[in-house]
C-alpha cells in the first residue's frame, strides 16, 4: 500500500530544530517519497510569542516547494504548510492574525505540549481552542505520561480531539512501555494519524512503510488505509472526522 500522508514532521529547512538545508530536505522528502509518502504536511514548532517565526517559516517553506519544483520530486510529492503549536490558549490570537499556521490552512492544528504537563492543562487548552472553532490533533501522545491514566483519553475524545502517534514509535521494541500502549490503541482503533515527525535526514530520517505494514497486519487494511490516507485526506479537505 502506497500513497500515504505524513501529517507531522520538519523538513522546512533552517527554522527549527528540524533539517538544516535545502539539501537536507529534499534528501528527507526523497526518503518520504521511497517510504510511500506522496503529500506532506510540513509542521516546524511555533509558540504563540514567536512573533516573527510564521513569515521566517513562510518564506523557507516557498524556497523548498520551489527546489522541489526544479528536482525529480516534482509532481510526486505534494507540500502543505502547517505548525506544530506549543500548547497555550494563547494561541489563538495568533491563530485567527495568520501568525500560526493551522494545517493546510483549514480548521486542524496540530498542538504539542511539555511531556510532563498536567491533564487538566491539556484539557483546559483543547477545550478553549474548540470554542474558538479550532480542530486539535495532539501529537505524538506516547509522550504525555498523564493521558495514560484511566478515562484521560475517552475525555479528550468526547470534546472531539484526534490522536496522532510517530511511527517510530509503533515499530519500537515490543519491550518498550510507550510501545505496547500505543500498539493497545492502535488495536482498538483509537489513533487518528501517523506521522514520522521527521527532523531530517540527521535526526529521524522518514520511516513510514513499517509502521503502515505493522498497522494493516494487526489491526486490519480498512483502518491503516483510515490512518494513512482517509483521515488526512480529510484534513487537507477541511471535513470533520
Amino acid at each position: 500500500m502506497d500513497g500515504f500522508h505524513d501529517i507531522h514532521c520538519h523538513l522546512i529547512p533552517g527554522v527549527d530544530d528540524g533539517s538544516e538545508s535545502i539539501e537536507e530536505s529534499l534528501a528527507a522528502l526523497r526518503r518520504e517519497y521511497e517510504e510511500g509518502v506522496c503529500r506532506v504536511i510540513c509542521t516546524p514548532h511555533i509558540a504563540p510569542g514567536e512573533t516573527d517565526a510564521a513569515a521566517c517559516q513562510e518564506r523557507q517553506f516557498g524556497l523548498l516547494k520551489k527546489a522541489v519544483s526544479e528536482s525529480n520530486l516534482a509532481g510526486r510529492i505534494e507540500l502543505n504548510m502547517g505548525n506544530e503549536i506549543y500548547g497555550a490558549t494563547s494561541a489563538v490570537p495568533s491563530l485567527k492574525e495568520g501568525r500560526i499556521h493551522t494545517l493546510a490552512g483549514g480548521h486542524y492544528i496540530l498542538v504539542e505540549f511539555a511531556p510532563p504537563e498536567s491533564f487538566r492543562h491539556i484539557e483546559e487548552t483543547f477545550r478553549s481552542l474548540l470554542n474558538s472553532g479550532y480542530l486539535p490533533i495532539a501529537a505524538h501522545i506516547e509522550r504525555y505520561e498523564c493521558l495514560r491514566k484511566p478515562d484521560a483519553l475517552a475525555r479528550l475524545e468526547e470534546l472531539g480531539v484526534c490522536f496522532q502517534v510517530n511511527t517510530a514509535t509503533v515499530t519500537g521494541s515490543a519491550l518498550a512501555r510507550e510501545t505496547r500502549w500505543v500498539r493497545g490503541l492502535l488495536r482498538e482503533e483509537r489513533i487518528h494519524f501517523l506521522g514520522t515527525d521527521s527532523h531530517g535526514m540527521h535526526y529521524r530520517p522518514p520511516r513510514m512503510r513499517e509502521a503502515a505494514a505493522w498497522v494493516e497486519k494487526h489491526c486490519g487494511a480498512e483502518y491503516a488505509e483510515k490512518l494513512l490516507r482517509k483521515n488526512p485526506e480529510r484534513v487537507l479537505r477541511d471535513e470533520i472526522i
